[in-house]
């Protein structure tokens, strides 16, 4: 009984030398490899991606009829109007006139600064809290404003053209571009420039925003009146389709939100140190997110070592071109 214990629990190895096993591990390792890459292929794991640096050139153009400021002899419904700061009489006035911005042309209705642009639509001699003289601008609503980003990562610098603006509804909406500059003369590099800027009247981003500058705002007054500050979130990046040569042209979408529905401040005028004159409008500032990427061989090979090395056999198996099979007796 001891004798066939002994015999049955005695191990040997039996070398079995096989080619077409060796083939078959060595085109099965080989066919992982190619399926790996070909995989990484189908996702873009090519590229080398960055996060872009994002600034936001803003600049006033013409107003919707073509001319420096919107013509229209009548009475817009919103001037003469009554209106006081939560029923004082510190500020505000029984009759809000109007004032047109053509007839003061040196007078600064637009403050572009980095990532932000501010347009006046309202003004009050006197200060934040006293003034019995406020009157509003007319028509600024028509006016066009320009949307030019620019980008930097650490591979390069560039401007951003084409950009789509889209509206709370999803909608795109359209650039004035080709209302106020025709197409006639295409072959023109001046106006092949200026057909991929992005132009927009103040009505068009706010009714984008879901607001318009008829609608009474947080503190009781008309958005006119009181203004409002609007976020233009901006997203530049770009995509590349599998299996096709890599496309190198970036996509920008730009989409206005509500920052701020109470009094927005735009300018201050003073008389020496003492404050003379208020302007109130609307404010919009930038938020940018990005990724740009560019085909790197380098990326692809980290990635495909990456991924294998997720994939590499247990270490039960052998890569050797022979097998070797385990018998007892």
């Amino acid at each position: 009984m001891a004798n066939l214990l002994f015999s049955f629990y005695t191990q040997r190895w039996l070398l079995v030398e096989s080619r077409g096993l060796g083939m078959l591990y060595w085109c099965s390792f080989g066919a992982m490899v190619m399926w790996t890459f070909v995989q990484l292929l189908m996702v873009n794991g090519f590229v080398d991606r960055y996060t872009p640096v994002v600034n936001v050139n803003f600049w006033q153009d013409l107003a919707v009829d073509g001319n420096a400021w919107y013509r229209d002899p009548s009475a817009p419904p919103y001037c003469d109007r009554r209106y006081y700061w939560e029923d004082s009489k510190a500020w505000g006035s029984d009759r809000i006139a109007c004032l047109d911005p053509a007839d003061a042309p040196r007078t600064t209705y637009f403050y572009q600064e980095s990532d932000s642009v501010s347009l006046a639509t309202s003004i009050a001699y006197g200060t934040e809290y006293e003034s019995n003289e406020v009157y509003v601008y007319k028509h600024v609503e028509k006016s066009i404003l320009v949307l030019q980003p620019a980008y930097w990562t650490e591979r390069e610098t560039g401007e951003v053209s084409g950009c789509a603006a889209f509206g709370a509804d999803g909608r795109r909406l359209e650039s004035r571009v080709r209302q106020l500059y025709p197409m006639r003369n295409a072959s023109s590099v001046k106006w092949q420039e200026r057909s991929e800027y992005l132009m927009l009247s103040l009505e068009d981003v706010l009714r984008s925003a879901g607001v318009s500058l008829d609608d009474v705002g947080g503190e009781g007054a008309p958005l006119r009146l009181q203004g409002i500050e609007l976020v233009a979130h901006v997203d530049v990046r770009n995509f590349n389709k599998p299996f096709r040569v890599f496309d190198d042209s970036l996509s920008c979408e730009v989409r206005f939100r509500v920052l701020r529905n109470q009094f927005t401040l735009v300018r201050r005028f003073y008389d020496g140190t003492s404050v003379a004159a208020v302007q109130h409008g609307v404010k919009i500032t930038t938020v940018a997110t990005g990724s740009i990427g560019y085909p790197s061989v380098g990326a692809l090979f980290e990635t495909g070592l990456a991924a294998l090395r997720s994939r590499k056999p247990s270490p039960t198996s052998s890569p050797s071109s022979s097998t070797r099979a385990r018998t007892c007796g």
